[in-house]
């Protein structure tokens, strides 16, 4: 088996390189088995909204189950041991809090609901100095429900 990377190493690296590049950093928790976890990262993967977020921040995923101090930097990081995953916040490159995905009783998670996708373009309005408002709002064209087509 394989040597479980660190939590803190992981997380110096991401700021290296966002101080290097001029860039912000977004950090997510996520975890193996949370299916929310999964389409969030696949979504961030996606060839449009990749080459979007890639603009602004430098992706940083923190495995809670298998990177070592994962938990506990969620933890740190959002101010409670209560909440679900997956949990993020936007940092600037010196590593201050932005925005985040929200408390312990209102976590965006994936934002698929309405709701969960205005909080999460005012996250990036509020998080973005390079994202346009017209990049802005094709990230978040990508997360609204595809409308049926007329027939």
């Amino acid at each position: 088996q394989a040597k479980y990377l660190e939590a803190q190493a992981l997380y110096d690296a991401a700021f290296v390189r966002a101080k290097a590049e001029g860039k912000r950093v977004f950090l997510h928790f996520g975890a193996p088995w949370c299916g929310w976890c999964h389409r969030l990262e696949d979504w961030m993967d996606r060839p449009d909204v990749h080459e979007l977020l890639s603009k602004e921040f430098v992706d940083l995923k923190i495995d809670t189950d298998r990177t070592v101090g994962g938990q506990a930097m969620l933890e740190r990081m959002r101010g409670s041991k209560e909440g679900g995953i997956p949990w993020f916040v936007t940092l600037d490159a010196d590593g201050k809090p932005l925005a985040n995905s929200g408390d312990a009783k209102t976590n965006i998670g994936f934002p698929a609901a309405p709701d969960e996708i205005e909080r999460f373009r005012a996250l990036l309005v509020k998080s973005c100095t390079k994202l346009t408002p017209d990049e802005i709002t094709k990230v978040i064209e990508t997360l609204a429900p595809k409308k049926p087509s007329a027939r």
